[in-house]
């Protein structure tokens, strides 16, 4: 169950959200009212097709997946957010409802605003409608690398761009994630997502055990990892401000 309590007056200073944490003195106290503290519990659905959004979710230490659903029932992953931004981007932009499903995949706390104060945010204008609209085109890249990457890349190798993502956003390196998930974020079937998993346990990157992955080798999976891991991390650095590690030499 969500435990939902207003934004404590410091909070700010110690968020881990790169949107939040760089809200201007005045953004923060215009909105501060408005801002509460959730808890996102495992598998906890935060957007449903064609329902109506009414609030967006800025995480701090947990993911959220958005899924695409097709007509036979099956759904795709899209995307994934963590602290390096929000969930509910087209309330942004007017639209009160989405096409996609979203839910919580790693456990952790968010922040939560109304989806009408942020439109009223990005109408008025300023920092904070600025900061909105560089996550806007970061994600616009993030998807474009995405498909790129889906269509050239082995699958070991997306495997170690999502592991390394979820490990940034997580801020732990251990943290909750069966095989079944795992394949339908990979888009592939159970027994292909095992045996790529497997071969990363081998090559002693990471250890799978009961329902969870410990990046073990966190170097070794960045050598393993194909460059849009870096492509995708870098142009959300660059947007948001948030500088950028050193990046891997090219192999």
């Amino acid at each position: 169950m969500n435990k939902n309590r207003p934004m404590s007056p410091s909070a700010e200073r110690n968020s881990r959200n790169q949107i939040l944490m760089r809200l201007n003195r005045d953004d923060y106290d215009r909105l501060r009212p408005h801002l509460d503290e959730v808890s996102l519990s495992f598998k906890q659905a935060i957007y449903e097709p064609r329902r109506r959004i009414n609030y967006v979710y800025f995480p701090e230490n947990g993911v959220i997946s958005v899924l695409t659903q097709l007509e036979d029932g099956s759904a795709i992953e899209t995307g994934t957010v963590g602290n390096e931004g929000m969930v509910g981007l087209s309330a942004v932009f007017g639209i009160n409802t989405t096409s996609c499903r979203a839910f919580c995949q790693v456990p952790g706390q968010a922040i939560r605003l109304k989806a009408e104060i942020v439109l009223a945010e990005r109408q008025r204008g300023g920092p904070f409608a600025e900061l909105l609209m560089r996550f806007a085109n970061a994600t616009i890249a993030m998807l474009a690398q995405s498909v790129a990457c889906n269509r050239a890349h082995a699958l070991e190798e997306r495997m170690c761009r999502w592991l390394l993502m979820t490990h940034d956003r997580v801020g732990a390196d251990s943290f909750p994630l069966t095989q079944e998930f795992l394949a339908k974020m990979l888009g592939v079937r159970r027994p292909t997502a095992n045996l790529a998993g497997t071969s990363l346990q081998r090559a002693g990157l990471i250890r799978n055990t009961r329902g969870r992955i410990t990046i073990i080798n966190r170097k070794g999976l960045e050598e393993a990892s194909c460059e849009c891991y870096f492509q995708i991390r870098d142009e959300f650095a660059r947007s948001l401000g948030t500088g950028s590690k050193e990046r891997r030499n090219k192999r």
